[in-house]
């Protein structure tokens, strides 16, 4: 649960601002997505990946590819 707090406010209330030239923009919020370059977004890909095929093992006999059950489960 510490993890999953400490994920959420790396992803909530994210602001950014630009810069033209030597003019810079007020503060904006990010509404969606991750920050351009944010190493969170590799860490989140392995974790989801990992839950995801931590299920299809538990669930292999009822696994179906396009609608048809698989033979061997994993291809």
């Amino acid at each position: 649960m510490k993890l999953i707090k400490l994920i959420k406010m790396c992803l909530t209330e994210m602001f950014s601002i630009f810069c033209v030239g030597k003019n810079i923009s007020d503060m904006f919020p990010i509404r969606n997505g991750l920050k351009k370059g944010d190493p969170v977004s590799s860490l989140l890909f392995n974790f989801v990946l990992e839950y995801v095929l931590g299920r299809v093992q538990e669930n292999q006999d009822d696994l179906k590819l396009n609608g048809n059950p698989s033979a061997s489960g994993i291809c």
